[in-house]
């Protein structure tokens, strides 16, 4: 993207509240692409073919590192060229100086728009140009595609048509409608609400956690009737009764439902909802659980047969339950990326502002147990993806991706699954043969990483510059990169 085409994008930031610090992460960004145009480099798909040399790149479904060249023409991979600098004519030759190339990284669970805390000027929740700014940072930490699972259906929708079309800087997405949550809702009135639905071109429908298993399986055969997916964020129905109907993907580590709770232990679940609130009870749960039960094993068979894809967001679950408003994330480098959103998190009211110091500790004592069963799906042949659920609290945009890497290592994953999961599994959830893969024909979507994430999975964070689409849209995150530590595995 030319300099001054990038300018005129963000002309509008100068009038945000935060203009001072996104027009100087533009003008950082303008100033490195005029050095690489000043090199003869050209960053336009349709120009020039592009060589990028001297780097190890992790390409294919192995992602065996190897030494060796990568053409990209018309914003697609062309070739990978082991060992020297192939000889292409007019070829413009970006030199990776020993850096390792890895496809853009995917998050399965990020919503497209944020909403505030109070209504804006034309009375909606969601504001539209803080949405735009959030999904811009995405890029920065390396995102070049998103699936948003619960989108405001007109609004959301839109923004992914201008996200796609290049008219919006971000990530290229797919996009589900407003989730369907009503349990009052006949079978005929559920048909009806996802006909209605149809005609704004959702690539998903979304079943959400009131809903009954006759209702998710309403919604289900009707969606499938017009061609849709849907995706399951369940609770009234247990992922296996979920999978049964033919849900197409399911989010979040737990499904919560006492239909994957052994017989004798669901009075005591049902108590504990009567009594402490739903949220509070997913403790309960957690200590509830039998992996060793029929009911887990069933679930996991089930999913994992059925080819349902699970994105377990465990950075949503640890910012939400680990410590008191916010814990850890308060402090991180990177919270104030969008500094409207760390507004809205220190200020707006939380679902867990009534939490005592035991509900905390007593849900750290329990996170195991949900390592445990992510473990579980994984290694039952459950295909794991992942993601983040951001916009919600503290879920830090793009750099909560790189902590639900490093939480997934936590929970027993090798850096080399985790990155499968982000690439290749993301990709074949997303149904789409053009992306998740350094492979000819593929999308150049491609991260320069100063080190190996296969040695050390916060490797990622070692972004050089991004690319979506043949073209160089960012250098990183411009923030002084530290170190940090998976808040699940501080004592």
């Amino acid at each position: 993207m030319a300099p001054a085409r990038l300018l005129q994008q963000q002309s509008s930031l100068t009038r945000s509240p935060t203009a001072v610090r996104r027009l100087s992460r533009v003008l950082a960004l303008a100033a490195a692409l005029v050095a690489i145009a000043a090199a003869g480099v050209s960053l336009h798909a349709g120009d020039a073919p592009v060589v990028i040399t001297n780097v190890t790149v992790l390409a294919g479904d192995s992602l065996e590192p190897q030494a060796a060249s990568v053409v990209v023409t018309d914003g697609r991979i062309q070739a990978i060229v082991p060992g020297g600098v192939p000889v292409i004519p007019n070829a413009a030759i970006v030199d990776g100086h020993g850096g390792y190339l890895v496809p853009g990284f995917i998050d399965m669970h990020a919503h497209l728009m944020v909403p505030r805390c109070a209504p804006g000027p034309d009375g909606t929740a969601f504001d539209r140009a803080l949405s735009e700014r959030m999904l811009s940072v995405l890029l920065d930490f390396g995102i070049t595609s998103v699936r948003s699972p619960a989108t405001p259906t007109i609004a959301g929708l839109h923004l992914r048509d201008d996200l796609n079309a290049g008219r919006v800087l971000g990530p290229r997405a797919q996009a589900s409608a407003e989730l369907i949550n009503d349990a009052s809702l006949s079978p005929e009135a559920l048909r009806s609400l996802v006909r209605g639905l149809i005609p704004f071109h959702p690539d998903y429908l979304k079943v959400y956690s009131r809903l009954s298993p006759d209702a998710v399986a309403t919604v289900v055969d009707e969606a499938h009737a017009h061609g849709v997916p849907v995706i399951g964020h369940l609770g009234q129905t247990s992922w296996l009764e979920g999978a049964r109907a033919g849900i197409d993907f399911l989010t979040h580590a737990a499904d919560w439902s006492d239909g994957t709770l052994p017989l004798e232990r669901r009075q005591p679940y049902a108590d504990a909802i009567a009594q402490r609130g739903a949220l509070r009870a997913r403790i309960d749960w957690l200590e509830l659980l039998d992996l060793q039960a029929r009911e887990v094993h069933d679930t996991i068979a089930e999913v994992a047969r059925r080819g349902i894809s699970v994105d377990p967001t465990l950075i949503a679950y640890d910012t939400k339950f680990a410590g008191p408003h916010g814990g850890a994330y308060r402090d991180d480098p990177f919270a104030d990326v969008v500094p409207e959103m760390l507004e809205d998190w220190k200020t707006c009211s939380h679902l867990t502002d009534d939490w005592t110091a035991d509900d905390y500790r007593r849900w750290n004592a329990a996170v195991p147990t949900l390592h445990a069963f992510v473990r579980a799906l994984g290694h039952g042949g459950v295909t794991l993806t992942t993601g983040t659920d951001v916009t919600n609290p503290w879920v830090i945009p793009g750099q909560s991706l790189h902590q639900e890497f490093e939480l997934l290592v936590h929970a027993g994953f090798t850096p080399r699954d985790v990155l499968h999961m982000t690439w290749t599994n993301a990709a074949r959830s997303l149904r789409r043969q053009d992306v998740g893969l350094i492979h000819p024909g593929r999308r150049a979507d491609l991260v320069l990483l100063r080190s190996n994430p296969l040695a050390d999975i916060r490797n990622t964070r070692s972004i050089v510059w991004v690319m979506k689409d043949g073209r160089i849209v960012s250098f990183g995150p411009h923030r002084v990169q530290r170190s940090t530590t998976p808040a699940s595995s501080r004592p």
